[in-house]
């Protein structure tokens, strides 16, 4: 299990409009809640720019048995980056995080998954950057994901680092995508994501989930572009009393008519 620690607004690439939109803490420390009950262990892909805000939050994952490594710091896609830029935002997040931590960050995760299988200068950087391991690259380039582009398996690059992969789950005979996520649950029958995942677990192995903690978060505002509705879909739906769910049940007898009643 791994978790990409971001704000709602991170995933539009936007900045919080105010200090009090920031719900990062709260839905995190739900997710901590969770895998406490469950005795679960993840490891926690967490921004520069929310370790640099929430530094308790950092260090409660930390405490509570969790693995602590970087999502990079502020969230911008690979695309908009030279890579100068992308140099610095990986070990500016590294520091930060070893900075609150007192202890070494091992892995990284990309924003947006944007490292792409045989492009060797982000995994070369990575690596210089003092990281021992990433998990950014997805098996499949591009949708359908009829394609394997690369092993589903953990594996080293060329340079020695390792990557751990997301499980991308074969969905019928021909078709893969990420689907043990977050957005799985969210959106894919439970049968279907079962039998994606026995058969990974057959034919891979162990594979690596990931959800975010936002997507615990129905009442979030969600950030505006063309992929809204998949960030949206999903997260309609809570569970509320029966008081709330069936006002009239819950609503007591009349005094009078129950003293008419005889009771």
């Amino acid at each position: 299990m791994s978790v990409d620690v971001e704000d709602w607004f991170h995933d539009g690439g936007l900045a919080a409009p105010d200090p009090a939109a920031h719900r990062v803490e709260r839905n995190t420390d739900a997710l901590l809640e969770l895998f406490a009950a469950a005795g679960a262990r993840a490891t926690f892909f967490v921004l520069g720019a929310v370790a640099e805000r929430h530094p308790h939050l950092v260090r409660r994952i930390a405490a509570a048995g969790h693995e602590v490594a970087s999502h990079g710091h502020d969230h911008r896609h690979l695309a908009q980056q030279l890579w100068r830029e992308f140099r610095a935002d990986v070990e500016r997040a590294r520091l930060v995080l070893e900075d609150v931590l007192g202890a070494p960050v091992r892995g990284y995760r990309a924003p947006y998954f944007a490292i792409r299988a045989g492009v060797r200068w982000p995994i070369e950087q990575v690596a210089e950057a003092g990281y021992g391991y990433d998990s950014s690259v997805l098996a499949i380039d591009r949708p359908p994901g009829l394609e394997l582009v690369s092993p589903r398996a953990p594996y080293r690059h060329h340079n020695g680092l390792w990557e751990a992969p997301v499980a991308v789950l074969p969905l019928g005979p021909f078709w893969h995508l990420p689907a043990a996520s977050g957005w799985g649950l969210r959106l894919l029958p439970p049968r279907l994501l079962r039998h994606g995942l026995r058969r990974f677990e057959r034919e891979v192995g162990a594979g690596v989930f990931y959800l975010h903690p936002w997507e615990l978060d129905v009442d979030a505002p969600t950030a505006p572009g063309p992929g809204r509705f998949l960030l949206r879909a999903g997260r309609a739906r809570r569970f509320v009393s029966i008081r709330e769910a069936f006002p009239s049940v819950a609503t007591p007898a009349p005094v009078a008519a129950a003293a008419a009643s005889g009771a």
